[in-house]
């Protein structure tokens, strides 16, 4: 049984791993094809947008495959001999702190893209960029209370 979960989780490790690479294709296939386009692209003031937009799709790339190696780190090698209670918590600091780019990445595409066509609609990334501030808030809490539990000495 154990070897099946090990066989199951292995695929569903390379399937993330397909899609990631599938992401980080696509932002370069639109990078390429701004840029085989470049006085198009250049005269409609939408090269920055395109260059973020690629950032934020390699971005999720990197946090799909720091997920993609926790998952295979954790259950298809074998750590019986190794502290399994750091990797989780280092694994999800580094997790959220990858999301929480993006999330900042894409509220700052959103502000200046409604800045430009919409200004009534600015509260939406706004409040998309307050989510991110919230996220890392939450992050670094997470941290402080996981130091105060593992330093011994309280945290000071």
């Amino acid at each position: 049984m154990e070897q099946a979960s090990r066989v199951m989780f292995a695929a569903a490790a390379a399937l993330l791993v397909a899609l990631a690479m599938a992401l980080i294709g696509y932002a370069a296939y639109q990078l390429v094809k701004a840029l085989m386009n470049a006085n198009q692209t250049l005269a409609s003031g939408d090269f920055g947008y395109i260059v973020i937009d690629a950032v934020g799709y390699v971005v999720i790339a990197i946090a799909i495959l720091d997920v993609t190696k926790h998952i295979f780190d954790e259950e298809v090698r074998d750590w019986r001999n190794r502290d399994r209670e750091f990797l989780p918590r280092a694994s999800f600091h580094k997790f959220i702190s990858i999301i929480s780019i993006a999330v900042f990445l894409e509220g700052l595409v959103l502000v200046f893209k409604v800045s430009q066509d919409d200004i009534r609609l600015l509260l939406y990334p706004v409040l998309l960029l307050f989510v991110a501030v919230a996220m890392m808030i939450g992050l670094a809490v997470s941290q402080r209370l996981a130091g105060r539990h593992c330093d011994g000495d309280g945290g000071r």
